[in-house]
């Protein structure tokens, strides 16, 4: 079996640490942007209550051209 490289170990830890970013920004972008009925909690990590509630500004995205589906779903309107 092959070593994986130092090189190799670097470059999937930043893509991880990338991933995990994005990942953040897309969960506290659908709570701020959507109308949550439990928001205080969902804040505070219980994110199982999120649910695929109304976008606040009327819109059926959220900005950015991101649509979403609770159950983890986030993908990017391409134009």
């Amino acid at each position: 079996m092959k070593a994986i490289t130092q090189e190799i170990t670097e470059e999937l830890l930043a893509v991880m640490d990338m991933y995990q970013r994005i990942a953040r920004q897309l969960i506290n972008q659908l709570i701020l942007e959507t109308d949550q009925p439990d928001r205080a909690e969902i804040l505070e990590g219980a994110y199982h209550l999120l649910t695929n509630a109304d976008v606040i500004h009327g819109e059926e995205e959220l900005t950015g051209n991101w649509y979403f589906d609770v159950h983890g779903v986030a993908y990017r309107k391409m134009i």
